[in-house]
């Protein structure tokens, strides 16, 4: 089957405009393959705790308060506190390095099927990261407010 210069292009195309996405769900070298502690409620409260515990976690280290988990069949598979003051990382939110974390303890950029959980309500950036992930739907903030599917600015 030939293929023709249009559907060559738009290939090229597709390829770099997924670039960017790449690069932030570039794998951190970090000791992130330690396995994640699951809590014992598995509900919007009790990931939303785990989201908690995670900010705990920055702001023990020094970083903004803000925690993150996102989860799959009932399970963490990605989890971060805020990085962006110890990194001096300014897109290092716990939102994307949660999502950045999921992606690489499951060797794949797509996240459908997964929830986020977050402390507070994801900013632009984050909402858009985990639009493109494929995340289906984030909670935030202490009540487990839904904060429905993720959506692109605009």
């Amino acid at each position: 089957m030939k293929i023709s210069t249009k559907q060559r292009r738009r290939a090229m195309m597709l390829a770099l405009a997924a670039m960017p996405l790449a690069a932030a769900l570039r794998p951190a070298r970090s000791a992130d393959s330690e396995p994640i502690a699951q809590p014992g409620d598995k509900t919007d409260a009790g990931f939303i705790e785990r989201a908690f515990f995670m900010r705990r976690r920055a702001l023990d280290s020094g970083d903004q308060g803000y925690g993150a988990v996102v989860v799959r069949d009932g399970i963490i598979v990605g989890q971060s506190p805020s990085h962006v003051v110890v990194k001096r990382d300014p897109t290092a939110h716990a939102e994307m390095e949660a999502i950045r974390d999921a992606a690489r303890r499951l060797g794949s950029r797509d996240l459908s099927g997964c929830t986020l959980y977050s402390s507070s309500p994801a900013c632009p950036m984050c909402e858009a990261a985990a639009y493109w992930a494929g995340i289906e739907r984030m909670v935030f903030g202490r009540g487990a407010s839904d904060g429905g599917s993720p959506r692109l600015c605009g």
